[in-house]
């Protein structure tokens, strides 16, 4: 990975921060769900230019927060070697051996286009910060304590910005973790408690108003024990928590891919937890709570942020897509699950583009997630206009002449004037039937007599004004 240079000064970072701090309510300080984005692979090699053509578009899609991987070895010096560094002090996020200068810019610009940040402080690891260097695998076995050096520096560095932290990615896969089990017992829930336990109070000790995430788990895994074999997410969570030595967490980060399901699907292992089931995911944390297996630090019962999520469409994915047309509206129905779970605080978008498409044949060609709102060449999908105004129909098919719910969102968030609009045919003029008023993150709700036709929402006020796409509602 190349290392572009620095084009944002933490000075000029720090005091956009302070800008975003202070906003007016409009610039999303409700309680409500909060908005996130999530592409590594777009923004830690992009050019000066094109790192401000993404976060623009970011800003202008309604985004609240963007999220973006603080990798250990990236940062970390010497990151093959299987001896530390000396006069290297590892907890210091101002140490010059560390190389800040790809993190540093996004952090810039992020924060100077007025959005927050979830920094994922993850693996892999450099060698020496393994318990096991000689492996030569920066996955395995993570050390605790150098772990907990790692988040105290990058506490320490970030921790003048409107930042959240997550600790580690998905440690119930193993392409994040290792070992997962060994001898048939699991494994990778104790080594993460362990980096939990450590790093936690370390970060809290930098920046103690920042709320951290502890999870961030894939929502499936598989019922093999082995070393590579991944561990189904409510299963980890069970094994982590401990009543002896129980793990703190602010909150917890969660994965709720559905892949080719619709959002309210419900998966079929029990200690599987996609985004259909939200009920399951919480019913085990607040087990977990309430016999002290969990430390909830931010009251008796632990909310959900979901840091990751998407579908990936075909075109391009022939193997793992789903249309386009399907993208676009189950990306809406999400969000609208989503924002009726009060303890859901957060949805994300993972990608804004498309990854790359490798030269092999077949499945390997798409290693990278299909998953964006735009194609790799930057045409927009379907799903782009309707990510920035969803409009959700609640219940989907009703009966004529009975009454739904229109749910939706004017990003970017805060108090707009909305004009609900509707026609019968596929042409023709679209006549207003209804007026609701927006909470301060862009959110609306509003109940209409059901007809069959077309519906759509335009908006204005705080600076900026648009309209939705027109959603069909076919009436039984």
């Amino acid at each position: 990975m190349s290392r572009p240079r620095a084009s944002v000064s933490l000075a000029a970072a720090c005091a956009a921060a302070l800008a975003c701090l202070v906003a007016p309510a409009g610039a999303g300080a409700a309680s409500d769900t909060e908005v996130s984005i999530m592409d590594d692979q777009l923004l830690l090699d992009a050019s000066d230019a094109k790192l401000e053509e993404v976060v623009t578009r970011f800003e202008r899609l309604g985004v609240d927060r963007v999220r973006v991987s603080a990798f250990w070895a990236s940062h970390a010096p010497q990151a093959r070697s299987r001896r530390k560094p000396g006069k290297f002090n590892a907890a210091s996020g101002v140490d010059p051996a560390y190389n800040w200068v790809a993190l540093d810019r996004i952090v810039g610009a992020v924060t100077a286009h007025n959005m927050r940040l979830l920094i994922s402080i993850t693996t892999p690891a450099p060698l020496w910060g393994t318990q096991a260097p000689d492996k030569g695998n920066g996955l395995y076995k993570p050390d605790p304590k150098e772990f907990a050096n790692y988040a105290e520096a990058v506490a320490q560095r970030y921790e003048r910005f409107p930042v959240q932290y997550a600790i580690l990615n998905e440690p119930n896969q193993p392409g994040w973790l290792q070992p997962q089990s060994q001898g048939g017992k699991l494994v990778a829930p104790r080594i993460y408690r362990n980096l939990v336990r450590a790093a936690y109070p370390r970060i809290k000790q930098r920046d103690p108003s920042s709320i951290v995430l502890v999870g961030e788990l894939a929502p499936s895994g598989r019922d093999k024990r082995g070393e590579r074999e991944p561990i189904r997410p409510l299963e980890f969570l069970r094994a982590f928590g401990s009543t002896s030595s129980p793990p703190p967490a602010d909150a917890i980060g969660h994965h709720p891919y559905s892949f080719f399901d619709p959002p309210t699907q419900r998966s079929e292992d029990p200690d599987d937890a996609a985004i259909g089931d939200a009920s399951r995911l919480l019913a085990t944390l607040d087990k977990l709570t309430s016999k002290g297996a969990i430390d909830a630090k931010r009251g008796s019962k632990l909310n959900v942020y979901y840091t990751e999520f998407g579908y990936q469409t075909d075109p391009p994915d022939p193997f793992a897509g789903i249309s386009l047309s399907r993208q676009d509206r189950y990306l809406q129905e999400a969000a609208y699950r989503v924002w009726r779970n009060k303890r859901i605080k957060a949805y994300n978008q993972f990608r804004l583009t498309d990854g790359k498409i490798g030269r092999s044949q077949g499945l390997r060609a798409f290693n990278e997630f299909q998953s964006g709102l735009m194609f790799a060449n930057g045409r927009k999908k379907p799903s782009y206009e309707g990510f920035a105004t969803p409009l959700v129909i609640d219940p989907a098919t009703p009966r004529a002449g009975s009454s739904v719910r229109l749910w939706g969102q004017a990003r970017p968030g805060g108090a707009h004037a909305i004009t609900v609009e509707f026609r019968t045919g596929d042409s023709g003029a679209f006549e207003r039937v209804a007026q609701p008023q927006t909470d301060a993150r862009g959110y609306f709700t509003t109940k209409v007599n059901a007809r069959a036709g077309y519906y759509r929402y335009s908006y204005s006020g705080g600076g900026t004004s648009g309209t939705s796409p027109a959603l069909r509602l076919r009436t039984r």
